[in-house]
């Protein structure tokens, strides 16, 4: 008998990997059925979301949903569903590392250009590539894959956002600068509100028995914002060393965890300093890669992985960035800016709906060619997905996606650091939406 909805009807996969419906969203959900668990319900479980362009989505993921898309891709969970007693599942998340960028440099890993191979010859499944969601940054595709759920309904949408218990109307007094902001990813701040509460969709951890999965990263991560709100509910291994975590994995199978998410930060890290086309860079997708085969060496056999990323990322330079600052038109009614460089958020005088028409085609004329999308937070779900109730609050009335490799940068709100970086994402380029989906047996 297939699979079926919450809401009694068949399950199947997505028609198409879209913006609308990223196939990022279901790589976790998918690692646990694969692994043999179930996905509770949680009241979202067969409600339709329907974007602006048309497309339908589940908010959540549903069981039957996770189950279908495991087939598609040509997974089949071992035993009956609820009986994790098979070799268990790693979920590997590689931050920063775009489907381009890995066959760019695939000459300097063997074990991922295996892997990538397997998929691109497969009879079944996506291919080797796979979409993140909009915009093409952590804390919004961390949070998306730790809850399946689209930014649209997390209000995870960008690197940081206005502070939520400001906006969304500010007075036209108001000038641009950092403490209007709650940065996604640390959530620092005196006026912040906690993570947990403020992000309160259930994660697909939250969702499966408890014990029945760990999550393997950078010891800080225990308990951080970002964790809080994207991917709690799993208990927490810590290593520093990119090296140590194959071992950690190999041994919380061994000892009958069924469902490991495997976090890798190093390209990101390496990228945002001395970006992707560095040397630097491609030091660290080698240890990605020797990791990867030390994984595959430790893990018992038959232990499914899959290996995918939250984005890509494309180089910029000087010549490359534009001080909005600079340019009286673009700082004309506009009193907070969130976001990030690529993807950026600006909020104008009382959150008027009129006058935001008014800023996005001021900055259609200046920016011309080197914005790839502008648009007003009426528009966005067409790319965020749906608005509830939680993005609408954050959501800028006017949202600028850079194209190329531009990026709109204000030093009232960016730090020196930040505007200087070489390696950049968030919009809506293949380089930064395109991300692998390798899937390999130990």
């Amino acid at each position: 008998m297939g699979t079926r909805s919450a809401s009694g009807q068949p399950a199947s996969a997505p028609a198409t990997d879209c913006p609308q419906d990223p196939a990022l969203r279901y790589v976790l959900a998918v690692g646990a059925v694969s692994a043999g668990l179930v996905l509770a319900d949680t009241g979202h479980d067969g409600d339709i979301d329907v974007s602006p362009t048309g497309e339908s989505a589940e908010p959540v993921v549903c069981d039957a949903r996770a189950r279908a898309v495991a087939h598609s891709w040509g997974i089949e969970p071992a035993g009956e569903p609820g009986q994790s007693g098979g070799p268990g599942t790693v979920v590997v998340l590689v931050d920063g590392l775009g489907l381009e960028m890995l066959r760019q440099r695939r000459g300097h890993t063997p074990t991922l250009r295996r892997w990538l191979a397997q998929r691109e010859t497969a009879a079944v499944g996506t291919g080797a590539g796979i979409l993140t969601c909009r915009p093409s940054t952590t804390a919004a595709a961390l949070t998306m894959l730790g809850t399946s759920a689209l930014p649209g309904t997390t209000g995870m949408v960008g690197y940081s956002v206005l502070n939520p218990r400001l906006g969304p109307a500010l007075d036209p007094s108001a000038v641009p600068g950092p403490d209007q902001v709650l940065s996604l990813i640390t959530w620092k701040g005196d006026n912040v509100p906690s993570p947990r509460s403020w992000q309160d969709v259930p994660t697909i951890f939250e969702r499966l028995p408890a014990g029945s999965a760990v999550s393997i990263g950078p010891t800080r991560f225990a308990g951080s914002g970002l964790t809080e709100a994207a991917l709690r509910g799993a208990s927490h291994l810590g290593a520093d060393r990119l090296e140590d975590r194959p071992g950690l994995a190999a041994g919380a199978l061994r000892r009958g965890t069924p469902l490991v998410y495997l976090y890798v930060g190093e390209l990101d890290k390496t990228g945002h300093k001395h970006g992707w086309l560095s040397e630097q860079w491609l030091t660290q997708l080698e240890r990605l890669d020797a990791a990867m085969a030390e994984l595959v060496r430790r893990v018992p056999a038959g232990t499914r992985i899959l290996l995918s990323a939250d984005h890509g990322m494309v180089d910029t330079d000087p010549d490359h960035r534009i001080d909005l600052s600079a340019h009286r038109e673009l700082v004309r009614d506009v009193v907070a800016v969130a976001g990030e460089p690529r993807l950026t958020h600006l909020h104008v005088a009382c959150g008027d709906a009129d006058l935001a028409a008014e800023v996005a085609q001021r900055y259609r004329h200046v920016l011309g060619e080197r914005a790839m999308w502008i648009g007003t937070r009426e528009q966005t779900g067409e790319h965020l997905g749906a608005l509830g109730a939680r993005a609408r609050g954050v959501v800028g009335d006017v949202v600028v996606a850079m194209a190329e490799n531009w990026v709109l940068v204000d030093p009232r709100v960016h730090s020196e650091s930040a505007i200087a970086m070489p390696g950049v994402h968030g919009s809506f380029t293949p380089v930064e939406t395109e991300v692998p989906l390798l899937i390999t047996e130990a």
